[in-house]
């Protein structure tokens, strides 16, 4: 991190120790018991307006470490950097006023980019006689990417889905106004995430020297009427900034048949800001802004998919590669998803129920059980079979992982976790068994 950033924190301490000497100086040149009982008053009123100050910011501390991240939540890709990208140091502001966040927006912004995409429409026009024309027209979309992790060949930048779905040119722009093509390393239509990456031999030293990884935060530890900051390419104008509050936390909201858990804020979350940074006081990202969640009947709602939960498919992303089928993984089972309905009428756990395991089979193998219920796999939560077999299609074969379960013992579903080795799914020909 450059020496020559300045916490906020500093900025306001010193904004205090100047008022301080200039009221001391007014008060030793004004004498007498009226001016006095007025500056006394000030002072109280001063003080009181900084005490509401104080307690309508909520400073981002949570244990013992409060001037960085106390976890490192997405693990080190393989390979040693040969350009290693400094990351944000998160601004300390504890036991300061923070009258604005300048400071901390300035400090995060080389961690933030602009995304463009360029689409093909097919448009379809008919003539006086009926006949049809079908004319390719280019759309042109803008949104928001965070830098989130970086490998010995490439940067990697996580966004929305919507905003790089359908794309044919992806379009990165940094902080120094240096434009890159990108390309899609891994989605996730069903979590609006996609992970896109651009090859660290595309950027110049100058460029690298200014960009940063961002620093994650929790989201799990959010509460209402935390202070939030919202950066985001609005309306493709170019990085914006936006300020508010948690509304709500587990907001369950549903778009296009998806539901998901997000944070609700009052910062303005506007077209072009999907895929951006929600920001705590402290500049560390704990949402991923996203505008296809957003009611435009209701003014000051804005959503943010929250960053904790979020962390493993992001990891998953990252470090996805491309499989033929018959490189990826084979579990050998059959299973019937147990949807609200029928964990509510028999008693189960939301899941996927074991029917069938294959002999010799690596499910047999790790010891799962007809009746377990699976409800993950590597790190995923998992709750239908078409999930299980999305994830099983990008995990190469041959390879261990872990798969979550709910067991029946003495009449009560308890936790356990198995280790599998998968099987390559090229040695297999029963489509249906996973």
């Amino acid at each position: 991190m450059d020496q020559n950033i300045t916490s906020a924190g500093q900025v306001n301490l010193e904004k205090a120790r100047e008022y301080h000497e200039h009221t001391h100086k007014e008060k030793v040149k004004k004498k007498g018991g009226k001016k006095f009982a007025l500056f006394f008053a000030a002072a109280v009123v001063t003080g009181v307006l900084a005490a509401s100050i104080f307690q309508g910011v909520s400073w981002y501390r949570r244990g013992e470490n409060t001037s960085a991240v106390s976890k490192e939540p997405i693990r080190e890709l393989d390979g040693t950097p040969n350009a290693p990208i400094a990351t944000v140091d998160p601004e300390n502001v504890e036991g300061a006023f923070v009258t604005d966040v300048s400071a901390v927006v300035e400090n995060v912004m080389p961690a933030v980019v602009a995304i463009n995409c360029t689409a093909e429409k097919v448009q379809t026009t008919f003539d006086f006689f009926g006949r049809n024309y079908q004319e390719k027209e280019e759309q042109i979309s803008s949104g928001t990417g965070i830098i989130i992790g970086q490998s010995d060949r490439e940067l990697l930048i996580v966004t929305n889905n919507h905003v790089i779905a359908g794309a044919t040119k992806i379009s990165i722009e940094f902080c120094d106004k240096t434009t890159v093509e990108a390309q899609i390393k891994g989605t996730e239509e069903n979590d609006d995430l996609a992970v896109v990456s651009v090859p660290l031999g595309s950027l110049s030293f100058e460029t690298l020297r200014q960009i940063r990884l961002a620093s994650i935060g929790g989201s799990e530890e959010l509460q209402m009427g935390e202070f939030v900051i919202a950066i985001g390419n609005a309306l493709g104008y170019g990085q914006s900034v936006t300020v508010g509050y948690v509304s709500a936390l587990n907001r369950e909201v549903t778009a296009e048949g998806v539901t998901l858990n997000l944070i609700q804020v009052d910062a303005a979350i506007n077209p072009g800001n999907s895929g951006g940074a929600l920001l705590n006081a402290n500049g560390q990202v704990i949402g991923i802004n996203s505008v296809k969640y957003a009611d435009t009947d209701v003014e000051r709602i804005g959503y943010a998919i929250p960053i904790s939960e979020v962390l493993p498919i992001i990891n998953d992303l990252m470090n996805r590669e491309e499989l033929v089928e018959a490189e990826s993984a084979y579990l050998g089972i059959e299973g019937k998803d147990v949807d609200s309905a029928h964990a509510n009428s028999f008693r189960m756990p939301i899941g996927i129920c074991v029917t069938k395991i294959e002999k010799n089979s690596p499910a047999q193998r790790a010891g799962l059980y007809l009746g377990d219920i699976i409800v993950g796999i590597n790190g995923r939560s998992v709750s239908t079979m078409e999930e299980l077999m999305h994830i099983l299609s990008y995990t190469r074969g041959g390879t261990e992982g872990t798969l979550e379960l709910k067991v029946l013992e003495n009449g009560t579903y308890v936790d356990k976790e198995l280790t599998v080795i998968f099987g390559q799914r090229g040695d297999h020909t029963e489509g249906k068994k996973r």
